[in-house]
């Protein structure tokens, strides 16, 4: 039998996620981007060393991918990585530069006034807590599907979106 033609949908599928994590991640650059443009005018400058600073939660393979595409936005900067296993952040370091804040607790990050967005690439029962706390710390959100475990929990997600105004954008590179 020709496998052919499911050889040409997947690589159609996996041009469209491609394309769609790239043009996802510029638009919560982009809001995050505006943020800061608001703030920076209240401060009554704005200059090309400004960046937008982006924190990469679960340093994995699919974290990293989305990490990488983010940072190839004009003007991003990935500033900190979380992640348990140890080798992991050492990874991150080479990858975004060995200044990058690292830690193994998530909420650290959350905690950090300089951070405009996080990327969310972890284990996938972490996305729901980790969304809904970074949202309602005021971060910016990118998380990898799926969303929630269960259709329960879906609302706390879009109710903390709601309450905090932050882009949201839920997406898949593979």
């Amino acid at each position: 039998m020709d496998n052919s033609g499911k050889d040409s949908r997947r690589k159609f599928i996996k041009g469209i996620a491609g394309t769609a994590i790239a043009a996802s991640v510029p638009r919560i650059i982009k809001a995050a981007g505006d943020e800061r443009k608001e703030e920076i005018k209240l401060k009554e400058y704005y200059g090309p060393n400004d960046n937008i600073n982006v924190a990469l939660i679960g340093a994995g393979g699919m974290g990293t991918g989305d990490a990488q595409t983010a940072k190839t936005v004009p003007g991003v900067k990935i500033v900190a990585a979380c992640d348990l296993f140890d080798p992991r952040l050492e990874e991150a370091k080479k990858n975004f530069g060995s200044d990058i804040f690292t830690t193994r607790d998530y909420k650290e990050i959350l905690l950090r006034k300089d951070i405009d967005a996080v990327i969310i690439g972890t284990p996938d029962h972490w996305h729901k807590e980790i969304a809904v706390d970074a949202l309602n710390s005021g971060k910016h959100v990118y998380c990898e599907k799926p969303m929630v475990q269960q259709i329960t929990e879906g609302q706390a997600v879009v109710d903390a979106q709601k309450k905090s105004g932050k882009v949201l954008q839920v997406g898949s590179r593979d």
